[in-house]
């Protein structure tokens, strides 16, 4: 989903705030699940620092903890190029009033069979590139997404994701964003992170972990919620919290001998400078 992983801090990867009610409403839906669509005033620089708390993986009921580069940059080039932790290097293509349109490069970093007893004996998931392909609309104070994108490398697959905000500012320096995303996986991409081979069943028995064989299909794969709170200190310093909840709703990963929990929770804190 993005230039870092795992897929559940990609959503906590906040702009800061800005001061002009404008601007703040390019930077919370920015940051959010779903970009705004309206054009970008000017060069954004916004740079942080942060720690999440994930799940180890897709369908783990452990959880580790996570530090977190913060990148945003939007304007450039009169608002064609960005450059986003979040949504990795893009060029918005289309823009038409409230609607945006775009495609962007970014990188998964895949999973590691250390992060969880439950992966034991089976051989790490390697990182890969990932291309992507947005359309945004803005209607404020809500703005709307569908976004796909593809994962290339050794565990390959597509995932399309539907997903709205509302943001709203209930003080002066305060501005929250909170809504609702779907994500529709293809075969590939659950066969990747949620089945396991013949080969692999026997590995990790091998290694005091039985898993049975098992070869999912494509479907909808999860849904969500996540709110995320950002809050201007000075005119250059700023906080931001993200707080979600992702439920795995599809056969794939629900019936998948290495789901061991269906609800995952993540949350993020940061600090973070606009230039």
């Amino acid at each position: 989903m993005a230039f870092f992983s795992p897929r559940f801090l990609l959503l906590a990867a906040p702009a800061l705030l800005a001061t002009a009610a404008a601007a703040e409403d390019n930077a919370i839906l920015g940051i959010s699940s779903t970009p705004d669509a309206e054009p970008n005033k000017g060069v954004s620089i916004v740079l942080g620092a942060g720690a999440g708390v994930v799940p180890a993986y897709e369908g783990s009921k452990q959880f580790k903890a996570v530090p977190f580069p913060l990148i945003d940059i939007r304007g450039l080039a009169d608002d064609r190029f960005f450059v986003s932790t979040q949504r990795g290097i893009g060029v918005n293509l289309l823009t038409l009033g409230d609607l945006r349109a775009g495609v962007a490069i970014g990188y998964h970093g895949g999973r590691s069979s250390h992060d969880d007893d439950r992966l034991r004996g089976l051989s790490d998931l390697s990182g890969g590139a990932v291309a992507s392909g947005f359309i945004t609309y803005s209607l404020k104070p809500f703005a709307f997404e569908l976004k796909g994108q593809n994962i290339f490398g050794p565990a390959p697959g597509t995932e399309v994701t539907a997903s709205a905000t509302w943001a709203f500012s209930p003080l002066d320096r305060m501005r929250i964003s909170i809504g609702p995303e779907t994500t529709w996986a293809d075969r590939r991409y659950d066969r990747s992170y949620f089945g396991v081979t013949d080969d692999q069943a026997a590995a990790a028995a091998a290694a005091g972990n039985p898993l049975h064989p098992y070869s999912p299909g494509s479907g909808i794969k999860d849904v969500g919620l996540s709110a995320t709170l950002l809050y201007q200190i000075t005119d250059h310093w700023g906080i931001a919290a993200h707080a979600g909840v992702n439920e795995l709703v599809g056969d794939a990963a629900r019936h998948s001998p290495l789901t061991e929990r269906d609800v995952q929770p993540s949350a993020f804190l940061g600090l973070t400078y606009r230039f």
